[in-house]
């Protein structure tokens, strides 16, 4: 009810939105905010869509990291800012749509007006090498025989990666223990170093350390096998029905003035089909995924409904 509702006030924030803009817009630099540490999937993201927006708008895009709570102290920065163009944030799902279900948040998402989908990066269960565990099987037989000894790093309480840890305690019928973290590169850094049993990252984010040989995939959580590791199985071939993803888009302050956003849109539209930036986010592992402003607003209310099934299940416990 609460995303039909966001939903429902994108047109109606967009007939509001009737203040002046200044015809040189923008006329100074633009900060885009990443809910995210850097180093990871969001980040990356981010700073390659801000070098493009730079490009076109002539203007400098300031890229602010503000990681922690899975996001939520990213989201509530872009949320609380001034609606004039000048602040605008990379949002992620399921994490932006997932967390009001849970808990009270500092943001609304009728606070946000989404500009476009990008990325939609599928993930992957990972150990050290050195690690004992060589399956995904392996993990749920010793978690079987020592519940909650498994530890599995995640990039927040309600964040993609709890979810996906969930998800698979649901289907495996075992428990383990969630360690949060500000983003994925601390999550990765904590599993390099062995202070975890095992981490959930995107496949952008584990795809550095899976190339230099420093941990074992155990699994991807896709329906099929990422082309870009056709050696790591999906845990469905491994009969463990666990399908995540993490979509990638920008938004900005509801209320941010109707042409300013028509003009962001038209530039990342632009973006998600210019083979400059389509290089780019290949040789950064970045699977690009546009949907313009409505479509993502129907995606994220499909992700809300299916993972929120999967925390009250949990919650029920």
């Amino acid at each position: 009810m609460m995303l039909r509702t966001f939903i429902t006030s994108l047109t109606a924030v967009l007939a509001l939105a009737a203040w002046p803009v200044h015809a040189a817009y923008p006329d100074r630099p633009i900060t885009l905010i990443v809910p995210f540490a850097p180093g990871g999937g969001a980040d990356a993201t981010g700073r390659a869509i801000a070098h493009y927006l730079e490009k076109r708008l002539k203007q400098p895009v300031v890229v602010i990291n503000r990681g922690g709570a899975g996001g939520q102290i990213g989201f509530t920065a872009t949320a609380k800012a001034k609606p004039d163009g000048y602040t605008i944030g990379i949002v992620t799902a399921p994490n932006l749509v997932v967390f009001p279900v849970q808990k009270p948040t500092q943001y609304k998402l009728s606070e946000f007006t989404l500009i476009a989908n990008l990325v939609e990066d599928d993930g992957m269960f990972f150990v050290r090498k050195e690690s004992p565990f060589k399956s995904i099987a392996h993990v749920v037989s010793y978690a079987k025989a020592n519940p909650g000894k498994v530890t599995v790093g995640t990039t927040g309480e309600g964040s993609l990666p709890h979810l996906a840890m969930l998800a698979l305690e649901q289907k495996a019928g075992i428990r383990l223990t969630a360690v949060h973290y500000s983003g994925a590169a601390p999550t990765r850094m904590a599993v390099l170093a062995g202070d975890l049993d095992m981490a959930y990252v995107t496949a952008v984010d584990g795809a550095g350390d899976l190339r230099a040989g420093l941990v074992r995939p155990l699994g991807v959580t896709a329906r099929k096998r990422i082309e870009s590791m056709p050696g790591n199985p999906t845990l469905l071939e491994q009969g463990y029905d666990v399908v995540t993803s993490a979509s990638r888009g920008l938004a900005a302050p509801a209320g941010t003035p109707e042409d300013v956003l028509k003009l962001l849109r038209g530039v990342v539209a632009d973006a998600a089909k210019d083979p400059a930036f389509l290089d780019v986010a290949q040789k950064q592992g970045m699977p690009i995924r546009y949907m313009d402003h409505e479509a993502f607003a129907k995606d994220l209310l499909r992700q809300q409904q299916e993972y929120t099934l999967i925390w009250n299940e949990r919650a029920s416990k």
